[in-house]
């Protein structure tokens, strides 16, 4: 009995000792290990900052007017050719016509985008993209809704082309929803501070959402809501994260980087509410960047390094929009990426690629407290620095606009352009001169409406920086 008392004192001490060893050595592996410090450098925004100052150095000093300013000369000739070539040829008197005031797009009519639901009858300020052709539809659309309160809500469906009896009895095209037409819900963020307006930091909802594809064929969508760092600001998400069923219609390996709402932030300059920025992408690195105004020798743009945070502004110091109109200017679209020649004759690359995107120059009526949005087109380089390479000449206009703007009577009848996007997906994130653009267009903040142009076209009115 002593013996079988002793061995079991053994086989106690050994297995404790095994179960001491286990934990230990269990410890070991889930201790927290420290990492040696390191330095993070933000990929190309140094690079990119040292290149800019080195030119700035080499750069002579040029004087300029008050009122007007030459933009950054970068090379013996700016811009250059490849980018202002198209610019240079005579319009087409068959689609464009310039007048003393504004130039028109002959032949390219309004129509009209039906949005609507039981609980919201009225929509405005579409915003549209083209789905990729596996979808049932060719385009979604979201519709801002008119309501009673200052409660703010959009609409989303997918739509196709229709046609529909105008007042004259005669068929006219329509975009019309192909699927119900539901309310996208995002989710709601606080306001840090209203400034004595606080009623605005509690009005539920967002505003001015724009929808557009990423440069890697994410589908995105940008809107104003309130703010962490003020009372309104810009935020972003992935819109299959609220409108799942775009997942199935991009790449599913495609990393989801918005998949929740992300505030836009910006260093220089901020206002308590922010408004109207856009994104775009570098046409080598696909690295992201937030350019939140344009205006009367006025641009600030930043790139986006993650979680919405952005650099310092990193337009070129000595460069000038060439928008030498002095006004009140609001940027209004996303931008897109053109190929400046037709399908199949080129090879897109960032020596023969734009982006552009529209302008409003906002003006009151004098003894009226009307207003009146004139639209104009901006383009820039794709790769940095992104300098301006033309800008429209004169407001565009649209073949029937003038009959449009008389079809609601509100206070400040216009045309509010709110996106454009390629009319159809290719899969691609680029377009060429001889593809069609869809822009679409508020009328009044009281209705939907769109125009399908030739982007050669949309850019004939063009001038050249000089």
């Amino acid at each position: 009995m002593k013996i079988k008392i002793k061995l079991l004192s053994r086989a106690e001490t050994v297995l404790s000792t095994l179960l001491a060893l286990s934990l230990g050595l269990l410890y070991l592996l889930v201790q927290p290990r420290r990492l040696d410090s390191v330095t993070l450098e933000l990929p190309l925004v140094e690079e990119y900052v040292r290149a800019r100052d080195v030119h700035e150095s080499q750069r002579p000093v040029v004087k300029h007017s008050a009122k007007f300013k030459s933009p950054l000369v970068l090379g013996a000739e700016y811009p250059l050719p490849e980018y202002t070539a198209f610019l240079n040829d005579a319009p087409d008197a068959k689609t464009l016509e310039e007048f003393d005031t504004f130039v028109s797009l002959k032949k390219r009519a309004v129509f009209e985008v039906k949005v609507a639901s039981e609980r919201y009858p009225m929509t405005y300020n579409p915003t549209i993209i083209a789905l990729p052709p596996t979808s049932h539809y060719p385009f979604l659309i979201v519709s801002r809704v008119r309501g009673d309160s200052f409660e703010q809500h959009s609409l989303i469906c997918e739509a196709k082309y229709g046609e529909q009896l105008n007042g004259d009895g005669n068929l006219e095209p329509v975009l019309q929803c192909a699927t119900h037409a539901r309310e996208l819900v995002v989710p709601q963020t606080p306001a840090k501070d209203c400034k004595g307006k606080e009623f605005m930091s509690d009005v539920p909802g967002y505003h001015d959402p724009r929808v557009f594809w990423s440069a890697r064929g994410a589908p995105m969508m940008i809107f104003n809501q309130q703010s962490r760092y003020g009372c309104f600001g810009l935020w972003m998400i992935d819109l299959r994260t609220v409108y799942p069923t775009l997942r199935y219609r991009v790449n599913r390996a495609l990393l989801n980087q918005y998949s929740t709402v992300t505030e836009l932030t910006r260093h220089e300059g901020r206002r308590y509410v922010e408004k109207n920025y856009l994104v775009f992408y570098d046409a080598e690195t696909d690295a992201e960047y937030v350019q939140f105004e344009l205006g009367h020798n006025t641009r600030h743009f930043a790139r986006l390094v993650g979680n919405g945070l952005t650099t310092r502004n990193l337009t070129l110091s000595l460069e000038q929009s060439c928008i030498h109109l002095d006004a009140t200017w609001h940027q209004a679209t996303n931008a897109i990426k053109v190929v400046l020649c037709k399908y199949g004759e080129c090879e897109p690359g960032p020596e023969n690629t734009v982006y552009i995107s529209f302008l409003h120059r906002k003006e009151g009526i004098k003894g009226s407290l009307k207003v009146q949005y004139f639209r104009y087109l901006a383009m820039w380089r794709t790769v940095a620095p992104f300098q301006m390479v033309g800008f429209s000449s004169k407001p565009i206009r649209f073949d029937n606009e003038d009959e449009w703007e008389q079809k609601f009577d509100v206070e400040g009848k216009f045309l509010y352009t709110v996106s454009m996007a390629w009319e159809t997906n290719q899969n691609r994130y680029e377009g060429y001169l001889n593809e069609n653009v869809i822009v679409s267009l508020g009328v009044g903040d009281h209705g939907n409406a769109a125009v399908v142009v030739p982007a050669v076209e949309l850019m004939g009115g063009m001038h050249k920086c000089t």
